[in-house]
């Protein structure tokens, strides 16, 4: 069963800033020190039947005021598996200093680029320059990780806006647009609107966040419930599944993960081609694999 991990992070604590990892700093959450060690592809452990074939490494704040930084550092980790990657772009600074971090990226070949929406989301996601930068970065042929709340109507409207005003610009949605019990109504809605949209896709990670401790538990039943809304309303080759290592450590192995996933689609009747389509087809086509 073969995997294209489409959200992970590697990172070494000595070679970059991670300010966001360090005790004390946001975000605050309960077992941090689980992630304060280095990261490897080595540390991506799969035994049979599911083989990793690829990996999509996002950006880990290695140097946020320098992203093109984090690019060289992995192109120096001769990871070994076919891989892609995800810049930082802060799209808050002024314009002009944003397309110009833009092309510091380009000579790395990143997929994609990504800027935490999530919390400054009225600022940022809603900022008029955000329409030019989605120009350019359709223009080089990049995609745009989207990482902010689908439970916000106004949220989905600009995401509307951007699909429609660039048809050629991809955006993916991370971490099943942080649907939680409580916001799960509004996020249904969220997701009905973006259905239509063939140029949005939506990785499916981020269950540990709503704990954030070591040792808690996968709550299957809960996964099960955003998996069969969103198989409901979306075609799979928009959706993939996606680890969102190391901090999915917080609930298990990475085989267990994985192994989470297959029985979880399997008891909703996925398809083996399905499973496929979302547990490598999409991730290979929409990051630019070879085969894709």
């Amino acid at each position: 069963m073969e995997i294209i991990d489409p959200h992970l992070h590697l990172w070494q604590l000595s070679a970059g800033d991670y300010h966001w990892l360090r005790t004390g700093n946001a975000p605050v959450w309960p077992d941090k020190a689980l992630l304060q060690g280095d990261f490897s592809a080595a540390d991506l452990q799969l035994a049979p039947p599911f083989r990793l074939a690829g990996l999509v490494h996002i950006e880990a704040g290695f140097d946020n005021q320098v992203p093109a930084r984090e690019l060289a550092w992995l192109a120096q980790q001769k990871v070994a598996i076919a891989h892609r990657a995800v810049a930082f772009l802060d799209c808050s600074l002024p314009l002009a200093q944003v397309l110009a971090n833009l092309q510091t990226l380009l000579p790395y070949q990143p997929a994609g680029v990504r800027h935490i929406f999530e919390g400054d989301d009225e600022r940022w996601l809603h900022a008029p320059q955000l329409l030019q930068v989605a120009r350019e970065l359709a223009r080089h042929n990049l995609l745009l990780e989207v990482q902010c709340t689908l439970a916000s109507a106004k949220n989905v409207a600009r995401i509307v806006q951007l699909a429609e005003a660039f048809p050629d610009l991809k955006l993916v949605l991370n971490h099943a647009g942080l649907v939680t019990p409580d916001n799960f109504s509004l996020w249904q809605t969220g997701i009905r609107q973006l259905a239509p949209l063939a140029n949005v896709a939506m990785k499916l990670s981020g269950w540990e966040l709503l704990n954030a401790g070591r040792y808690s538990m996968a709550e299957s039943a809960w996964q099960q419930q955003v998996f069969a809304a969103v198989l409901r309303e979306w075609p799979a080759k928009r959706l993939m599944l996606a680890s969102n290592f190391p901090l999915c450590l917080w609930q298990g192995s990475y085989q267990q993960l994985w192994q989470g996933y297959h029985q979880l689609l399997e008891n909703l009747g996925l398809s083996k081609t399905g499973w496929q389509q979302l547990s490598a087809g999409t991730a290979r086509a929409w990051y630019g694999f070879p085969g894709g």
